[in-house]
């Protein structure tokens, strides 16, 4: 172990000095975007009212405060939707101009950042099952046992960590939907979220859930995010953001997506909260305002650098919890192989059985769990068979949906196996009086796991990689520490970096194992080195 521990520290010190780092020319981030010619937005649109899709594009609230903020700006602006763990990633390395996603402004996040003036006040409330009145505030699910449903990496998770809720008492998902869902199928006390975007989801679609109180327990102030050298742009939405509450649009866009008037009160608070963004130089805020717009703008010529940037204070707190990741990582493809590879071998001998239905059924079997995606599966037996009375925690229900999907693999890795045995072995066995049963145990099958075992090698490679899906099931495994910690930090290209090479150090034993077994049994299974 100590050995592939000192291989993680070494490929990480040989990272870290290639990659050096490259910083852009500061406070350009607006000359940029002119250059270009239109504004690049990174969002996640599963976040109604603020952002979803319809109709193949993107709407909501935050659609529209940009497409204003786009007309004030004199360019035009492209949103693009992707998972919430990769926004903060987008804007890194410089695939997005800015983050509209319903983003809190907190102090971590300013740290890597640079954020605009606040341009809602949200809070965050909870969701509980219609009628259950032991959940009405957030001190009443501190009770041993209960558990608590949170979009991963959101303020509503933080909240309900600051008064105490252990983390391993906390389901977190990818998503508020899956959230919302998982309270509502009894496996959660009750979900947290975003006071708009909860009211909207349980009034769409989950007649059974409702909110425990219409005040938030926590006031937040959501902001949009730039790059920290692009603090010219941020002038320029700050400005942008101004005009806008002042001439009535917001209050028009503000009625429409939240199904209310805007509070009087609101936008005085708005202009008391200014300050909770990124300061902003008065020079450059001035500079940012009187700067060409529109058609007439003049390009200006750029000096760009990368945004590789390696950050070792980050990864310094990180590296304890992404081994912890890796851990369970580990557990969840040593279970699953533990179970998948007998239960393949079985249904690989059920499809060579003389009983017809045992045949039929094991067919059937491997053609429906080859012929639909894992990520399905997984959703189906954490999110659909509760409907049906089977309920599963989530170790348990990632556990079962990894061996569900492993066993048809490796079924037919030995199927293929058993049928590349020479039919001359079989006939040897019978004329030495074995029974099929015992000709298949002593005769086939310890030829056949030799020549097995490489393919086998991979799909255990390709199970340890998959593992990271039971993420969407609550499971903090590598991948899903890694998404965490990249998005409080902002410095996903550092984590992602820091995961993948935790996966290498998994991966190279195990291929080294089987590569140091082929070279041992070569003389048996190669008839040329025979003796």
């Amino acid at each position: 172990m100590q050995r592939w521990a000192r291989f993680f520290l070494a490929g990480l010190l040989l990272l870290l000095l290639f990659a050096g780092r490259f910083a852009a020319r500061a406070d350009d981030g607006l000359a940029r975007v002119r250059e270009r010619g239109y504004l690049r937005v990174a969002t996640d649109a599963t976040y109604p009212p603020f952002e979803y899709i319809e109709n193949e594009n993107v709407v909501g609230f935050d659609r529209e405060i940009g497409d204003e903020i786009g007309r004030e700006l004199g360019i035009r602006v492209e949103f693009v939707s992707m998972e919430w763990s990769g926004v903060f990633a987008s804007l890194e390395t410089g695939q997005c101009d800015i983050i509209m996603a319903g983003v809190t402004i907190t102090e971590p996040r300013k740290k890597g950042n640079a954020f605009s003036r606040p341009y809602f006040l949200s809070g965050q409330v909870l969701a509980r099952r219609k009628g259950d009145a032991t959940v009405t505030k957030p001190e009443d699910l501190l009770t041993e046992g209960r558990v608590v449903a949170v979009q991963q990496e959101t303020t509503g998770q933080f909240a309900m960590e600051k008064r105490g809720m252990p983390k391993e008492r906390l389901h977190r998902f990818d998503t508020l939907q899956d959230a919302l869902l998982d309270a509502r199928n009894g496996k959660s006390a009750a979900a947290v979220g975003d006071l708009p975007a909860l009211a909207d989801m349980i009034r769409k679609g989950y007649p059974e859930m409702e909110l425990a109180s219409s005040e938030p327990f926590v006031t937040e102030n959501l902001g949009i995010v730039a790059r920290k050298d692009s603090r010219d742009l941020v002038a320029a939405i700050n400005g942008a953001l101004a005009r806008i509450m002042v001439d009535g649009r917001y209050a028009r866009i503000y009625e429409k997506w939240m199904r209310e008037p805007l509070p009087l009160a609101s936008l005085a608070k708005l202009e008391e909260a200014k300050a909770d963004g990124t300061p902003i130089p008065a020079a450059l805020a001035k500079t940012a305002q009187v700067a060409p717009t529109g058609a007439g703008a003049v390009p200006t010529k750029t000096v760009t650098g990368s945004a590789f940037t390696i950050r070792l204070d980050v990864l310094q707190n990180a590296v304890p919890l992404l081994l912890r990741g890796a851990g369970l990582t580990l557990l969840l493809t040593v279970s699953t192989l533990f179970i998948g590879v007998p239960a393949g071998l079985f249904i690989a001998l059920a499809r060579r059985s003389p009983l017809a239905r045992l045949r039929a059924l094991a067919t059937v079997y491997v053609e429906i769990v080859r012929g639909t995606p894992l990520l399905m599966q997984i959703y189906v037996i954490y999110f659909v068979l509760p409907a049906l009375g089977v309920s599963l925690p989530p170790f348990a229900a990632g556990l079962a949906a990894l061996s569900f999907n492993s066993a048809a693999y490796v079924a037919e890795i030995f199927r293929a196996g058993i049928e590349s045995i020479d039919t001359g072995q079989r006939e040897a066995g019978v004329a030495l009086g074995m029974t099929d049963a015992q000709t298949m145990r002593y005769v086939i099958l310890p030829q056949t796991v030799r020549r097995v075992l490489p393919p086998l090698t991979n799909e255990a490679v390709a199970l340890l990689k998959d593992s990271s899906l039971v993420s969407v099931v609550a499971l903090s495994e590598l991948m899903r520490v890694g998404k965490e910690v990249a998005t409080t930090a902002g410095a996903p290209t550092t984590i992602y970096l820091a995961v993948a090479l935790l996966y290498l150090a998994m991966t190279l034993p195990l291929t080294t194992l089987v590569r140091h077994l082929e070279n041992r049994w070569q003389p048996i299974s190669d008839p040329k080195g025979a003796k």
